[in-house]
């Protein structure tokens, strides 16, 4: 008789592994998923010198120059932030900066970034000249209260422990403070995890380095226990959630990002990234393009979007 798994969101000792997966090194870890609260996560949690492998410098979201990033830090300024002429804002894991940059730029806020990639950090803050700090959020330094806004952007589903993140976040937020958070679906997030291992008996690649799948019922099980409250709740990606779902088709080539890489293409081929320069367009394009993903947006939590966003005040 296989032991209870206890659940490592709601603690409850009703789980079971649903699919195995890699990250990008060898290890393969089980993906457990709680039939209480509905999150799932890898067991055993993946090292701190696996994380620093997944996170290489061919990370996807390290790339620099990225105008389209600093185009929407502007827009997001110039909606979120000009009710109030200055204030400190915080982005956790900013990777390449050009958020905040774009935030600077569109503001007269002062911002501030964390990123757990010390390479990443120092270029930032030579190129850039930002206040950006590496670490864990925890253990950064920043005084309690200090930030008037915080925003987390796809990062929840990679710490090892989503609740002390949030709790260290809710200690450097003011009490009047907003915080701002995207995650993905979970449920929709790990289905294509296992139907990759359903399919091919074999471990999927979680090649974002995902570590939890956080279904909305976990989500608000940890917004309480950190000392948030829900203002507003949005869902969007509407099109991948169905096609995660098997509702839609899933796309042509779904099962290639979900690959490891040893196994798609010769060794000397392996970690070569492949980029291209992206083109400066205008402000008005960018607020466009900004406006445009605000509107894709629909209120309230629906089970078929792959992504969530929540608007957090203090309690």
């Amino acid at each position: 008789m296989n032991n209870p798994i206890q659940c490592l969101i709601c603690g409850t000792s009703d789980s079971s592994v649903v699919a195995k997966a890699r990250l990008s090194g060898v290890e393969v870890y089980d993906l457990v998923r709680c039939s209480a609260c509905q999150a799932s996560f890898f067991l055993p949690m993946p090292s701190p010198s696996a994380l620093a492998e997944h996170y290489s410098n061919d990370y996807t979201f390290y790339k620099g120059d990225n105008f389209k990033a600093q185009g929407k830090g502007a827009a997001f300024a110039k909606k979120y932030l000009a009710h109030q002429a200055q204030g400190k804002l915080l982005d956790i894991g900013c990777a390449s900066g050009d958020f905040l940059a774009g935030v600077q730029q569109g503001s007269e806020w002062q911002v501030f970034g964390t990123d757990i990639n010390p390479e990443v950090v120092a270029s930032v803050q030579e190129k850039l000249g930002l206040d950006v700090r590496v670490g864990e959020i925890e253990n950064v330094g920043f005084d309690a209260g200090y930030f008037d806004v915080v925003r987390v952007q796809d990062i929840l589903e990679h710490v090892p422990e989503p609740l002390t993140f949030l709790k260290e976040c809710r200690r450097i937020i003011d009490d009047k403070g907003t915080f701002y958070l995207s995650v993905p679906n979970g449920l929709a997030d790990a289905q294509n995890l296992v139907d990759y291992y359903v399919k091919y008996d074999s471990p999927a690649f979680s090649g974002a380095g995902h570590i939890y799948f956080l279904s909305f019922a976990s989500l608000k099980l940890l917004f309480e226990q950190a000392g948030f409250c829900i203002e507003k709740t949005y869902s969007y990606n509407f099109k991948k959630g169905l096609r995660s779902f098997s509702v839609l088709p899933k796309s042509k080539h779904w099962q290639r990002d979900l690959t490891p890489p040893n196994a798609l293409q010769p060794a000397s081929n392996q970690g070569e990234a492949h980029t291209h320069k992206q083109k400066k367009r205008s402000v008005a394009y960018y607020n466009f393009q900004f406006m445009k993903d605000e509107f894709s947006r629909v209120s309230g939590i629906h089970t078929y979007a792959q992504d969530f966003m929540f608007v957090l005040k203090p309690f």
